[in-house]
């Protein structure tokens, strides 16, 4: 017990006053600088080390230098399926460059569900929380995750600490965001569709006014274009991004003679499956279906789906290298001023398209 209130309690102060040395000469032993001092000296002070058990605080250690090598890191919510590769990505990054990462998660979904989104008090309040702990810990960089792409009311903005929107953008144009290109992967699955043979394509969507939506099917609409296709709204189904929503939208979809269904989310597409088994067609067969998201439900499916990858790590990765960037040539001009960074996911072909023609 006496040893253990003694850990809590020692400084680097005693170890020197019981050594007879300044607190110098003990902080170059503990720091690994033994050419400055003689082996003796080197001997006495590692054995009170050891008598007393003292051991750095390394926290109040890393606040004192000038930079902790310490990324901070925001997340809306660490629950959803999008945050964790993210994470991944962004850790892998910082590891090899040698920085620490610390990880607050505001828990929106967890304690609101969705009534945050229209309510920016409830935002502003947890927000406001997780960034006082940041500016605590004296971290480098702030990299904020959002759990799906929209616009964040960022109203503190840190002074003096680069800071990184990913998946989102913020409302103060200045902040620099990574998203996912979602206009490119709604124009592959199209393209990938009409390469197979398709012409009549059915499209089940989220709702109309979702960032996601706007710009999937913006995508649809370039590619469709560049193929000499009309654009037909009665093909589109604006539902919800679940499998009820996939399902309802299929049952919409079902006297319209297309030969193939774009999903604009996997789960969405899981909905559609369901739809085709319990009125006797074949999936893949009967009805081609692509998704979007490469969900863990795409492989579960069979056929397994065919389906379009959300470059999830490669956007932590690269928040993580911009942000690491800034910290190391913070005072510096700098060298591309670039502030939106879009990423696109692949085609992953599996079975659930058949070519036809």
């Amino acid at each position: 017990m006496v040893r253990k209130d003694m850990e809590n309690s020692i400084t680097i102060k005693d170890i020197a006053a019981k050594c007879g040395v300044s607190i110098s000469t003990v902080s170059n032993v503990l720091n690994g600088r033994t050419n400055k001092v003689s082996s003796e000296v080197y001997q006495r002070i590692m054995d009170v080390v050891k008598e007393t058990g003292y051991k750095p605080n390394y926290l109040a250690k890393k606040l004192r230098a000038s930079s902790t090598k310490t990324i901070g890191v925001i997340v809306e919510d660490l629950i959803l399926f999008s945050t964790a590769p993210i994470i991944e990505g962004l850790m892998k990054k910082a590891e090899e460059k040698g920085y620490d990462v610390v990880i607050e998660n505001m828990r929106l979904f967890g304690r609101w569900n969705d009534g945050w989104m229209n309510d920016n008090g409830k935002f502003q309040s947890a927000f406001g929380t997780v960034m006082n702990k940041m500016e605590a810990l004296n971290v480098d960089g702030i990299i904020y995750i959002a759990g799906y792409e929209h616009m964040v009311d960022i109203q503190k903005k840190p002074e003096n600490i680069p800071f990184v929107m990913v998946y989102a953008s913020a409302t103060d144009s200045s902040i620099p965001s990574f998203r996912l290109d979602d206009e490119a992967g709604g124009y592959t699955s199209y393209k990938y569709l009409h390469d197979m043979g398709h012409r009549k394509i059915g499209i089940i969507t989220g709702e109309d006014s979702n960032y996601h939506t706007v710009n999937r099917i913006r995508g649809i609409q370039r590619a469709m274009f560049e193929a000499g296709m009309l654009f037909d709204p009665s093909l589109v189904v604006y539902k919800t991004w679940n499998k009820k929503g996939g399902y309802e939208g299929m049952k919409q979809l079902a006297d319209k003679d297309i030969t193939a269904v774009l999903c604009l989310s996997d789960l969405i597409a899981t909905g559609v499956y369901q739809y085709l088994l319990e009125h006797d067609l074949k999936p893949g067969k009967d009805l081609s279906i692509i998704g979007y998201d490469n969900h863990e439900a795409s492989m579960l499916l069979y056929p397994t789906l065919t389906t379009i990858t959300l470059a999830l790590e490669e956007l932590g990765s690269s928040a993580a290298t911009w942000i690491i960037d800034k910290c190391e040539k913070r005072g510096e001009e700098a060298d591309n001023k670039k502030l939106q960074f879009n990423i696109a996911g692949k085609l992953i072909e599996r079975e659930s398209v058949q070519r036809i023609g």
